[in-house]
């Protein structure tokens, strides 16, 4: 017969899990508020004089996402901009794919959590880059094709390339419909704790946390701080998750969420538009490829779903702004995920087997998954803008 403690231990392990889940989410707004703090006016500059080069825009895209750590910030930038006339589409369409593979940036630094466990740190990695990969091929397609189809109007306006036009056919049907504003219910559960913490802390040292006006000593405390929270918080979770979910629990995770293609995807689409985070709903599956619990053939349509989620976003916040450039620039961004959907989730295989490859040589020496982040996120975006003017 079971004492009264074993009684009440699911119950306890589900309130701890709880607090961690909330733990590791509060970790990834501290860690994506303080960056987004720090260098939104970067952000802004480095969108706004972007060049006629389309391969720059797409590194201004990715670089200034994965500094800001949010593509809704980005893309919501780049939307206000095309609405003002400040950037043309031609410049924007481009900077759009890159805000898609920037946003990836959260949950490759979250797979970290798991780096002292080579098998684990193999699953989290490779969970995690198969979003780059993923990402990445569907940029080698249409950007090439967006360049080669692009047409200039009868009035002498550029039209922009095949994705352009058709969100521009989209918004035209559309056009005139009155936009939703939305809250995450997640976001105000973490979100006072994130802004108190980055004020108190500020105050404490005497370092100002005024957005735009951040310091720089303020940004090293947070990011340590964000990162011992997210370590800890991934170290337990892992731990209880795998009680929990040797249960009963983890049959219906896998008879009702992650049972087929269909399901995942769908699930990765309403996850996301409901927290307004890709970075969140894809950081927060992590844990559950580390712990061998999913695999990543399991987790990709997931993948794409939040990816198409986290445009519901842009396309809300332009139909509230009402001006049309800014509305097709938001359709564009859903358009390019779900065509790089109707590509390769049946040719899932690719993206998969080589998030896996590079995920073993990444677990047999950290340096390859370092420079992995490094590389594509910073150093080549940054190469590229500066050393082309």
């Amino acid at each position: 017969m079971k004492s009264n403690l074993e009684k009440f231990k699911p119950f306890f392990s589900t309130i701890s899990m709880l607090f961690f889940l909330w733990i590791f989410l509060l970790s990834i707004k501290l860690l994506g508020g303080s960056f987004k703090n720090y260098f939104i006016n970067d952000a802004g500059s480095l969108i706004e004089n972007a060049t006629g080069n389309p391969v720059v825009s797409l590194f201004i895209g990715i670089l200034a996402t994965a500094i800001v750590q949010s593509s809704s910030t980005t893309t919501s930038i780049i939307i206000a901009f095309v609405g003002s006339g400040t950037i043309p589409m031609t410049n924007a369409v481009p900077m759009i794919m890159g805000a898609n593979i920037g946003t990836s940036v959260t949950n490759t630094i979250v797979s970290f959590g798991n780096v002292r466990n080579k098998i684990e740190f193999q699953r989290s990695f490779s969970a995690a880059i198969v979003h780059d990969f993923f990402n990445w091929l569907s940029v080698l397609i249409f950007l090439p094709i967006e360049i080669f189809t692009n047409k200039v109007g009868e009035n002498g306006e550029n039209l922009g390339g095949f994705i352009a036009r058709s969100a521009r056919s989209i918004t035209e049907f559309i056009y005139g419909s009155g936009g939703v504003k939305f809250s995450s219910p997640l976001d105000s559960l973490v979100k006072p704790v994130a802004k108190w913490l980055q004020s108190s802390i500020g105050n404490l040292f005497d370092l100002s946390s005024k957005k735009g006006d951040y310091s720089t000593i303020l940004l090293l405390i947070m990011v340590g701080f964000s990162m011992i929270l997210l370590f800890v918080s991934l170290k337990y979770m892992s731990k209880i998750m795998k009680s929990l979910l040797l249960g009963k629990f983890e049959v219906y995770l896998h008879k009702f969420v992650f049972n087929n293609t269909a399901t995942a995807l769908i699930f990765g689409v309403l996850f996301t538009i409901s927290v307004q985070s890709s970075s969140i709903t894809t950081s927060v599956i992590i844990p559950l490829c580390g712990a061998g619990i999913l695999t990543l053939r399991q987790i990709f349509p997931y993948t794409i779903g939040a990816n198409i989620g986290t445009t519901i976003t842009g396309i809300l916040a332009s139909l509230v702004s009402g001006k049309i450039d800014g509305i097709i620039i938001a359709i564009v961004h859903t358009l390019f995920n779900i065509f790089g959907a109707a590509i390769f989730i049946p040719l899932k295989s690719i993206p998969i087997k080589l998030a896996d490859s590079y995920a073993k040589l990444a677990a047999n020496s950290r340096m390859w998954a370092i420079m992995f982040v490094l590389v594509l996120f910073f150093i080549l975006p940054i190469l590229l803008i500066f050393t082309t003017g």
